[in-house]
């Protein structure tokens, strides 16, 4: 387990998923038993071919294990009525593993090699059912369950160790000495040299919280009914806001491999969960615009951490700080955002959305807040602010909106296909593209022009009034001289994204399948950096100053790694080397799952 493209979930009916890194696919797991507990060992030492999966219904428990190829069944020693429901399993090893029952109370401890022999003991009866077991050691583990019971393995045995008064539904120890516990009521307690506290208070949710996973001493996070999502940072148990919220589903367990980490819960729910800030260096995510205002600050937008167009995970807007991204705080909806642009240091807008349905942010007062969209079924592409007070963005449908007056309003629009690529060269003067070779200008209204070509057109950049470039699909490359657009030709065929300009005589332009052209005064060539690109990325947004500094940015050069960030190679003091930088991803693990 534990690598970029290996994870599992297990649920109702037997239900077992495996992550490969891009996708969950269902696995046949042997059984049509619900599966309730999952482990591949100690968060910190995973073993990949060793897994138990545990469960039960109708008061038969059922226990599976995965050798790295199969899932097999091993209920040796199982049986009612003290074997009615295992509701959560620790392995140490692929030869000892510790299971708890939710009906019974019955503690549970395997010994063996599956299907070379072994079988489960029944070790300790509680007095109620249990729902959840740690193991820090195999000599010291911790279980929980109705009424607040909490007891301790030591040396060789099971005791009760306190009883709290709410009924505890997981635990989770960072080591022999420090731990949380978390219930119904949105109870957590603290384990601390001996002593257990709590709960929390003031209470950060009053919902059930079905599952906890600490991260480090000073962070943590657990989930419970409603979609209910709970961090602890700095000292403080947070929930996370209702408008932050990616489902309304209970979610049942939550799991992190470094910074990173899978929530998953009713109705077939998985969405991904990140720390703030969830990445140092670079974000695990799709990035499609970059804006700089200087080599020490700019940020970049794109998908959400969940995935292009998954309405999941977290919405990323990254600050750039000559070094490394840092994510911002967004006030508003789990979405993809497709362009970003910047007034000052302390003000921007950033624009995109999912579908039908647009997403408009403002950067004010150090975070991203949602902005009511102008009525319309659309998304948003691009967007253009030409100062504090006025900007433009265009998108689906031919769709135009204007900033001004403090607000977003719908404007005239010549045409109905859709806008991609926006540039203002002043209040009165800017142009936008789109698909099908649309060339659009502003000159106190938007007009359609002739265009040489009938390609989806990606981007336009005007250096001034005498010097541009447009580029789109299968390598369209058009130049305007100051009074028409013409095709310029390129080495390219891949689709290009993004162009721009350092001066009348240097511009540059990037693509799908890591194309760069570079052209210097009179053609276009291909560029390849120095360290080279790590795969072929799609590299969607350059951005330049007028310095010649600039980065450009893209999608992970693979699944589960993290975004394409590079500065322009030409840039002999850019503060960086190429940035593409591989993130181990997660494992996730559910203590209920339904498909």
């Amino acid at each position: 387990m534990l690598t970029p493209t290996d994870g599992w979930a297990v649920g109702d009916a037997g239900t077992t998923l495996h992550f490969d890194g891009s996708s969950w696919d269902q696995i046949p797991s042997g059984t049509s038993v619900d599966l309730l507990g999952l482990s591949f060992g100690p968060p910190t030492a995973s073993i990949s071919t060793s897994g138990f999966a545990v469960g039960g219904t109708g008061g038969a428990a059922v226990a599976v294990h995965w050798d790295g190829i199969s899932w097999s069944s091993v209920t040796e020693g199982l049986s009612p009525p003290s074997a009615q429901r295992l509701s959560s399993v620790f392995g140490i090893s692929s030869t000892d593993a510790w299971a708890v029952d939710s009906a019974s109370g019955t503690i549970w401890h395997w010994s063996g090699n599956p299907g070379l022999g072994g079988g489960w003991n029944s070790i300790f009866k509680a007095t109620g059912g249990l729902n959840s077991i740690f193991m820090t050691s195999a000599t010291d583990g911790w279980a929980v369950g109705q009424g607040g019971m909490i007891y301790h393995f030591a040396g060789g045995s099971w005791a009760l160790y306190s009883t709290v008064g709410m009924t505890l539904n997981s635990v989770f120890m960072l080591n022999q000495n420090e731990g949380s516990a978390v219930g119904n009521g949105g109870v957590i307690y603290h384990y601390m040299s001996g002593s257990w506290s709590g709960p929390i208070s003031p209470s950060a949710s009053s919902q059930d919280l079905r599952s906890v996973f600490m991260v480090s001493q000073s962070e943590g996070w657990t989930v419970g009914a409603s979609g209910t999502i709970v961090h602890y940072s700095n000292g403080i148990w947070n929930q996370q806001p209702p408008n932050m919220q990616t489902t309304s589903q209970n979610l049942n367990s939550i799991y992190f491999v470094g910074v990173i980490g899978w929530a998953v819960g009713d109705s077939g729910t998985i969405i991904t969960v990140s720390s703030q800030p969830p990445f140092s260096g670079f974000p695990l995510s799709v990035l499609r615009s970059v804006y700089l205002l200087s080599p020490a600050d700019g940020w970049a937008v794109g998908c959400s951490t969940g995935g292009c167009n998954s309405g999941a995970g977290q919405t990323v807007a990254a600050h750039w700080n000559g070094q490394s991204f840092t994510l911002g705080t967004v006030l508003g909806p789990s979405s993809d955002l497709d362009s970003v642009s910047m007034t000052s240091e302390t003000d921007g807008w950033a624009v995109g959305g999912i579908g039908t349905t647009p997403l408009i942010l403002h950067y004010s007062g150090g975070s991203w807040t949602q902005v009511t969209p102008p009525p319309g079924s659309y998304a948003l592409h691009s967007v253009f602010m030409v100062n504090q007070g006025e900007g433009w963005a265009v998108g689906d449908g031919g769709i135009i909106l204007h900033y001004s007056g403090g607000a977003w309003a719908s404007a005239y629009s010549p045409v109905a296909t859709t806008l991609r690529g926006l540039y203002m060269l002043g209040p009165a003067d800017g142009w936008a593209v789109g698909d099908g070779g649309t060339i659009l200008r502003y000159q106190g209204q938007w007009t359609q022009l002739g265009s040489p070509t009938s390609a989806a057109l990606r981007s336009v950049y005007l250096f001034d009034f005498a010097h541009g470039w447009i580029v789109g699909s299968g390598g369209i490359v058009l130049h305007y001289d100051g009074i028409t657009w013409t095709d310029v030709a390129t080495f390219a065929t891949t689709n290009l994204n993004s162009v721009s300009q350092v001066n009348p005589q240097e511009a540059w332009a990037v693509g799908n399948s890591g194309t760069i052209l570079h052209w210097t005064e009179f053609a276009w060539y291909p560029y390849s950096p120095s360290p080279s690109l790590l795969g072929t990325p799609d590299l969607n947004s350059i951005f330049l100053l007028s310095n010649g500094y600039g980065l450009i940015v893209g999608a992970p050069p693979t699944s589960g790694s993290q975004a394409t960030v590079l500065p322009i190679p030409e840039t002999q003091n850019a503060p960086i080397a190429l940035g593409v930088i591989l993130l181990a991803v997660l494992l996730c693990v559910t203590r209920r799952k339904r498909i």
